[in-house]
C-alpha cells in the first residue's frame, strides 16, 4: 500500500507489470473504497529504476484516511494496481494504527 500525505507534494514510485515509454499516455483511476466514486487525476510520470507518478493537483475527494485502489493503464492495457492510504502530514507510518475501527476483533491485546 502507498501512502500519500495531505496538503504535501503528491508523488508515489511503483514497478508496473510493463514499463511504458516516455511517449506513452498513461491513465491513473483512484477508486474511493468508502464511496465507491472513481476519479481520474491528471499525472506526469518519469521513468528510472522505478516508475514516478507525480499527481500535480490535489483532488478535492482527499480527505484523511481515505483508501482508494488504484488502476494505472496505458491506453487500455493495465500496468499497476494497488492501494494508496491518504493521511495527515507528519504521521508515524510505521507505527500507524487505523483508529477509526472499533469492532472488537480489531482490538490489540
Amino acid at each position: 500500500m502507498k501512502v500519500l500525505f495531505l496538503d504535501t507534494p503528491l508523488v508515489f514510485y511503483l514497478i508496473p507489470r510493463v514499463y511504458p515509454i516516455i511517449t506513452d499516455t498513461l491513465t491513473l483511476y483512484l477508486r474511493n473504497e468508502i464511496t465507491d466514486k472513481t476519479i481520474t487525476p491528471a499525472i506526469t510520470f518519469t521513468i528510472s529504476e522505478k516508475l514516478k507518478i507525480t499527481i500535480p493537483a490535489q483532488p478535492t475527494d482527499f480527505k484523511i484516511q481515505n483508501k482508494y485502489e488504484v488502476e494505472l493503464k496505458n491506453g487500455s492495457s493495465v500496468i499497476y494496481r494497488g492501494k494508496i492510504i491518504i493521511l495527515a502530514e507528519g504521521t508515524d507510518i510505521q507505527n500507524y494504527e487505523y483508529s477509526s475501527q472499533i469492532n472488537a476483533k480489531f482490538k490489540y491485546k
